[in-house]
């Protein structure tokens, strides 16, 4: 493993901590209900890895695709086990290969908006 993609997996925890304490800040100090946090996560989830994968690929300058759909992974992965660890509870199935998929297609698609950045 890469470097570029240690950079990439950092920078994606950190635009994903901060966009999610703006969000639970948001939530919490504004009338908008609970029900409303899950689809403002995906979309953090999605800013978040969309970022790391543009990076990796802007940073790289080929293989753009296959660098966001590795930076998608590996903060899937990352993630996961922080579930597992401060989550009692498995995750169910469908929530699992929902984050797992945004991940996918986040990363992808950012990979190929780095490419676009790079030339």
């Amino acid at each position: 493993m890469k470097s570029v993609e240690l950079k990439g997996l950092l920078l994606t925890c950190t635009v994903a901590a901060v966009l999610g304490a703006l969000v639970a800040a948001i939530v919490y100090f504004s009338p908008l209900k609970e029900t409303t946090l899950a689809p403002l996560v995906n979309l953090v989830l999605i800013i978040a890895v969309f970022v790391g994968g543009s990076y990796v690929a802007k940073t790289r300058g080929s293989r753009g695709l296959i660098g966001g759909i590795t930076l998608g992974i590996m903060f899937f992965v990352v993630m996961f086990v922080l579930t597992l660890i401060f989550s009692p509870s498995l995750p169910g199935f469908k929530s699992f290969l929902q984050h797992l998929c945004i991940c996918l297609i986040a990363g992808g698609l950012g990979g190929i908006f780095g490419i676009g950045l790079s030339s």
